[in-house]
């Protein structure tokens, strides 16, 4: 049976010249109206530009980062080319330097043109960005976020866990002074991370008070790193340790620290998640916490090509462990 215009409008909750518009000159609609409207028609089995979809567009994934220049992500993407490559499939990347309009457009694009799917590496949790994902009418997975309350596949790393395990290692290392610095940026990521830091600090004798106000907030940049490092000396923080939650964080205070004539680990112990080389100059080898960045991304492919067979199967989360590598960062103190 045949699915009528009035149909598909009735169902997105759109005017009929809403969807006549869509099916002839697609460019003259509102993106989050668009993509009702595609979802709609996917939802009643309705082709989308089908006669005109080739299949270089139908091989093809996109990818929505804010910025692919940060390390972290980098390396997930290349993780997803990888996979994307040996499935023959190819990567369309929007790198939107977190413009919500840009993204939109691409997410259009993506539904219009039959796109296997959509892999975010970011995504912010506002009214505006759930609007926007609930309106999607491909496959989609969530690598390294999650949003809560939408249903999405999603890959992350277990932050919970890296939280604890950090504060147990500088524990066994004799530090009982742990401070903490994350980003401002609210996430389930940035959460689970302050709630894993507080519980394990908990387990060490600290009220929840006590322990949140060892957790500090900077932009997740070098930057935010070099402005922590100035105001940790000039403020004289009593802590021996200091969890980071990123490399480009880390990569500025060390250099700002030493800048401050002060040494790691003489003044200062450091451990930070995500890799961090050998800084150059320094001498210091950092330890770490590394999470397996490329298998989470070739992960992300795995579950979208399985979406994409079965649409209504029971959707999955799937954490990641991260693994500890040690440095030259981290003074023992357990023996004194």
């Amino acid at each position: 049976m045949s699915i009528t215009q009035k149909e598909i409008a009735e169902y997105a909750g759109v005017s009929c010249a809403t969807v006549s518009r869509i099916m002839n000159n697609p460019e003259l609609v509102k993106p989050y109206l668009a993509n009702k409207v595609y979802k709609a028609m996917h939802e009643l089995g309705v082709e989308v530009n089908g006669a005109s979809l080739s299949e270089e567009k139908r091989n093809s994934v996109l990818v929505v980062v804010d910025d692919f220049m940060y390390s972290l992500f980098a390396s997930l993407i290349s993780g997803v080319s990888k996979s994307l490559n040996e499935n023959h499939l190819s990567m369309v990347l929007c790198n939107s330097g977190g413009n919500i309009e840009t993204e939109r457009e691409y997410i259009t694009m993506a539904c219009r043109e039959g796109y296997v799917g959509i892999i975010f590496v970011t995504a912010l949790d506002t009214p505006e960005y759930r609007k926007m994902m609930n309106n999607i009418s491909i496959p989609v997975v969530m690598l390294n976020r999650k949003i809560d309350g939408l249903n999405y596949d999603s890959v992350q790393l277990a932050h919970f866990d890296c939280a604890q395990t950090a504060v147990r290692y500088l524990y066994k290392m004799g530090h009982k002074r742990i401070a903490f610095l994350t980003t401002e940026t609210e996430s389930t990521n940035t959460r689970d991370e302050k709630i894993g830091f507080m519980n394990a600090l908990s387990e060490l004798g600290l009220s929840f008070a006590e322990a949140e106000k060892s957790i500090f907030t900077e932009p997740n940049t070098y930057s935010g790193g070099s402005d922590f490092a100035n105001r940790f000396v000039h403020e004289g923080l009593d802590f021996t340790a200091l969890y980071l939650l990123s490399s480009e964080q880390c990569t500025g205070f060390v250099a700002k620290f030493q800048q401050l004539g002060k040494q790691i680990p003489a003044d200062l112990s450091l451990l930070v998640l995500n890799r961090v080389p050998i800084l150059l100059g320094s001498g210091i080898s950092i330890t770490t916490l590394d999470q397996p960045s490329k298998e989470m991304g070739m992960k992300a492919v795995e579950l979208l090509l399985k979406r994409s067979i079965n649409p209504k199967a029971d959707h999955t989360n799937v954490q990641f462990s991260a693994s500890l590598e040690k440095g030259s960062s981290i003074k023992n103190l357990s023996d004194r």
